[in-house]
């Protein structure tokens, strides 16, 4: 499998890690990230149709965007996190489903979607990796969003609002989970059918795990577990006999759950208010 290959495996979860470590170091564990790459994969094929891949970029993460700002406001409201990105996945999982079946009576088939060239997808994402070290270690900015993770309190004490700066994260990173879901359909797939994503914003966030909240860690997992999709690709062109093709799509995740498992618990830290309620103070 070539690195091109691997790459095209990867993006689509890098972009959504790299989102959810934005989210986590703000303090907020969205495990609803699937739901909202679900959301952009559809949202891609059907503004790329008509209008071109580049639309359907565009669109993706304007959607990806709009449903973690209604997460956010759901969480600033005082929702509990985990609550509510459980409900999140529900609602991209049902929606996008009933869009779809709605859409496939018509004559929508969610297949031949028009695809990017290899490269922008891709080696954005590894830019990306770059952007979100110097955004959260040499900006001011990534200053506070790391403080919001740490002692949100402390930072209203200072004089910003912890809520409008995990809604503005947020919204942010939605953009960027949804770009991943148009990688899976603009350059991995291109198609979209239902349920598309198979596990990976929970494979996003393994790997925010894995990569213990820094960016070049969490980028070397993703790329070493896209090159492990790829293989399970391979082995099931193989044909070989006696194996379910199950048995090698599980692959992948096997790997993550036995890597997850080695990490001494020790070795496990995160931002010391991630996934904790925060209401300001009046």
């Amino acid at each position: 499998m070539s690195p091109a290959e691997v790459l095209t495996a990867a993006a689509p979860l890098l972009w959504a890690a790299l989102a959810e470590l934005l989210g986590e170091r703000a303090g907020v564990l969205n495990i609803g990230i699937e739901g909202v790459m679900l959301i952009g994969c559809l949202t891609a094929a059907l503004a790329a149709t008509p209008l071109g891949p580049w639309w359907g970029l565009a669109a993706a993460a304007a959607a990806g965007c709009l449903a973690n700002v209604l997460f956010a406001l759901v969480i600033a409201s005082g929702a509990d996190q985990v609550v509510a990105g459980t409900g999140m996945v529900l609602v991209g999982a049902g929606l996008t489903g009933a869009i779809f079946r709605s859409l496939q009576a018509r004559g929508f088939s969610g297949a031949l979607v028009p695809t990017l060239p290899w490269g922008p997808l891709e080696l954005g994402a590894l830019a990306l990796v770059g952007a979100v070290w110097w955004f959260l270690q040499g900006t001011r900015a990534g200053l506070v969003v790391r403080a919001c993770g740490e002692n949100p309190a402390a930072v209203a004490a200072a004089g910003q609002n912890p809520v409008a700066v995990r809604v503005a994260v947020l919204a942010v990173a939605g953009a960027l989970v949804g770009v991943g879901g148009a990688a899976l359909v603009l350059r991995a797939s291109g198609s979209f059918v239902e349920g598309m994503t198979a596990g990976r914003g929970f494979l996003a966030l393994a790997l925010v795990l894995l990569g213990r909240w820094r960016p070049l860690p969490i980028a070397v997992a993703t790329v070493l577990l896209g090159a492990a999709t790829g293989f399970q690709f391979h082995l099931q062109g193989l044909g070989l006999a006696g194996v379910p093709y199950q048995l090698l799509l599980a692959l992948p995740y096997a790997l993550t759950l036995a890597v997850l498992a080695l990490v001494p618990p020790s070795r496990i830290g995160g931002p010391a208010a991630l996934g904790k309620t925060y209401r300001r103070q009046r």
